[in-house]
């Protein structure tokens, strides 16, 4: 944290702990114990972004658009957290499918796709979620 906190500030320190309660509200634990996202809608890199980080204040933005968090400063966030090990992050490019007028699939290009993890997910949980996970009480739907 303290490698985040010199890299980006207070901003990045609250972001890590926002993303880590993003993974706790929305996504489960994978076989080995590592929560993971695909950044693939409806869950996107937009999504993401507007999710954790707070818009760094910018003279040149648009006055009409300074709550949005810009997609460069995601991928500032996430490679300072990947730099820091406090996440894997993968990127890859893959080809993309757009369905044509028949609902044939054609491919149009590449897009990249990123996938966060972040190793020993399942450790991190505190007292209450993790007797919560492992109760045999009866719970109601959410």
């Amino acid at each position: 944290m303290l490698y985040v906190a010199q890299q980006l500030g207070d901003h990045g320190v609250a972001g890590v702990y926002r993303l880590y309660e993003v993974f706790t509200q929305r996504f489960g634990v994978d076989n080995d114990f590592a929560g993971s996202i695909l950044l693939s809608p409806p869950f996107s890199e937009t999504w993401l972004a507007q999710e954790i980080l707070t818009p760094l204040p910018d003279d040149d933005a648009n006055p009409y658009d300074q709550h949005r968090v810009p997609l460069k400063q995601l991928h500032r966030f996430l490679s300072v957290c990947a730099d820091a090990r406090l996440i894997e992050l993968t990127v890859e490019d893959l080809p993309c499918y757009v369905r044509n007028d028949k609902g044939v699939p054609e491919q149009k290009g590449t897009a990249t796709w990123r996938t966060i993890t972040i190793p020993g997910f399942a450790e991190l949980a505190d007292e209450y979620t993790a007797r919560k996970r492992t109760s045999k009480a009866l719970t109601t739907p959410e």
